[in-house]
């Protein structure tokens, strides 16, 4: 099974500029409005905090669209959970011998990676959201720009 793809704005994949400004467009244009990026009403007070938290924070990348409002809910009410199932096991250490306790727990970390794949959460797609969006990304880079040599 091939890996996910990833959108153009974080993409490093070799291909042209040309192609990669085509495929930016589609992009885009299937995003959608990014208008009505607002928590649903059913979630928690505490799981719209961090709905507005991702948002606030992925809003220089541009990458956050209206549809995007489902999945970011599912990563709202994964995080909340998984605080919560670990501050009880903060509270009482023999949760974490419990089975139910755990399955909950592996239930909601594997959810939450996969929300962290889903909307680049991660300091490795981060890494390459910093590498597209700054303006030096459209210059070729050698490697000794890469590493760093002055010379």
């Amino acid at each position: 099974m091939g890996r996910p793809a990833k959108s153009m704005a974080v993409s490093d994949g070799k291909i042209s500029l040309e192609e990669k400004r085509e495929r930016q467009k589609i992009e885009n244009s299937l995003k959608g409005k990014s208008d009505k990026i607002k928590p649903s009403t059913y979630l928690s007070k505490n799981q719209k905090k961090i709905f507005k938290n991702i948002v606030k924070e992925l809003e220089n990348s541009k990458i956050l669209g209206n549809l995007d409002i489902y999945i970011l809910n599912q990563a709202a009410i994964s995080i909340d959970r998984l605080q919560m199932l670990d501050k009880r096991a903060n509270e009482d250490t023999s949760l974490s011998l419990d089975k139910d306790f755990k399955s909950a727990h592996d239930m909601y970390t594997k959810q939450f990676f996969r929300c962290c794949n889903e909307l680049c959460l991660s300091p490795q797609a981060r890494a390459r959201l910093s590498i597209n969006i700054s303006p030096d990304s459209s210059k070729k880079k050698t490697i000794g720009d890469l590493l760093g040599d002055d010379d």
